[in-house]
């Protein structure tokens, strides 16, 4: 596998010039291809059951909204000779191509390859799917912003913030978590991105410092169950401080990364009128509180003696967190001392 990983990373970096650069349709459904095809050895990386699985679900998923987005595109390009994303002003195409992005991105009720897909994959491939293969998807839905329902946007962030938190609380799987995780967070993300799409970068942005700082962890601890993290901060103290704090940043609660985002979309939401919206997000958002606050009581909050019902592991050699690690840890660790500058950002956008 290692002798791909620069042909992966080169296309990876290709179909992101293409999204930057371009704005024609079909040179965004090529780069859509192109990124769906590259992360398909990613997922399929041994000969697992798994593995193979989750690459099945995922390429068959992938099949169906790239369909669905050269339909509405094909039909767009009948009616009105247009090229370009901008040019798609039929609102039940946009509707369309929109679902098909959501697919892609894996909101709710398109949401069930995720936490397969993510279950088959290594933390680190992980990172991949779950940050820089949603970059495409959501640059396109940046560019359609101005034209798409704000009914449609957020019944299904508020599903998917609802489903993603209820279907985390009684899961066990850390990988299966995350999945779920980075649904609720992609809902945040993408709630307010016809009213303020630079907030949107924004959360996106922090999303993906966060979650790679938990996948990173999670791999240095060589943790799959919850159970496995009842012990970790005996083995790497310092790493599972580290888990906490990502944590504990991906739950929103200051003065935490995580929590400027979330502060801002409810002040813009509020300011919009969409007030039902944001009371609604935020009462979903307490269903991943509760995961979130489970996971950081497993892996820094218990030490010997506790009533924790697991097998107690073999002591392994405590393994030194790496620079990269480090980075995004410090990166995570970010006061809501900036969130001044950037409301100040969004008030002059509104106005």
């Amino acid at each position: 596998m290692p002798i791909f990983q620069p042909a992966i990373l080169t296309t990876l970096t290709i179909t992101t010039l293409i999204f930057l650069s371009s704005t024609h349709l079909v040179l965004m459904w090529v780069a859509l291809e192109l990124s769906t095809l590259v992360v398909l050895p990613l997922i399929a990386n041994k000969s697992h059951p798994r593995s193979i699985e989750a690459s099945t679900k995922y390429f068959l998923t992938q099949a169906t909204a790239s369909a669905l987005i050269i339909f509405s595109w094909t039909l767009n390009y009948i009616t009105t000779g247009g090229g370009q994303i901008t040019e798609v002003t039929n609102q039940t195409l946009t509707t369309i191509t929109a679902l098909a992005l959501f697919i892609k991105i894996g909101l709710v009720p398109f949401h069930f390859w995720v936490p397969e897909t993510i279950q088959g994959m290594t933390p680190t491939a992980s990172i991949f799917l779950l940050t820089w293969q949603k970059l495409g998807p959501l640059i396109m839905l940046y560019l359609m912003s101005p034209l798409i329902n704000f009914e449609v946007l957020s019944a299904v962030s508020i599903l998917s913030a609802t489903v993603a938190g209820w279907l985390g609380l009684n899961q066990t799987q850390i990988r299966k978590l995350v999945a779920f995780s980075s649904i609720a967070q992609m809902a945040w993300t993408l709630v307010i991105i016809k009213y303020a799409p630079s907030l949107t970068i924004l959360a996106f942005y922090l999303y993906s410092i966060t979650i790679s700082t938990t996948l990173l962890t999670l791999e240095k601890l060589s943790t799959t169950s919850i159970n496995n993290l009842l012990l970790s901060f005996q083995k790497a103290p310092i790493t599972s401080l580290l888990l906490m704090v990502s944590l504990l940043s991906l739950s929103g609660l200051p003065p935490l990364a995580g929590f400027l985002p979330k502060w801002l979309t409810i002040d813009q939401l509020v300011a919009e009128g969409a007030i039902w919206v944001a009371f609604t997000m935020l009462m979903a958002s307490l269903l991943s509180l509760f995961f979130y606050l489970r996971l950081w009581y497993n892996s820094a909050s218990t030490l010997p003696p506790n009533t924790a019902n697991t097998q107690r592991l073999w002591r392994k050699p405590v393994q030194q967190t790496n620079l990269t690690i480090n980075s995004l840890a410090m990166a995570a660790l970010t006061l809501i001392l900036a969130a001044t500058m950037m409301k100040a950002i969004t008030k002059q956008e509104t106005y």
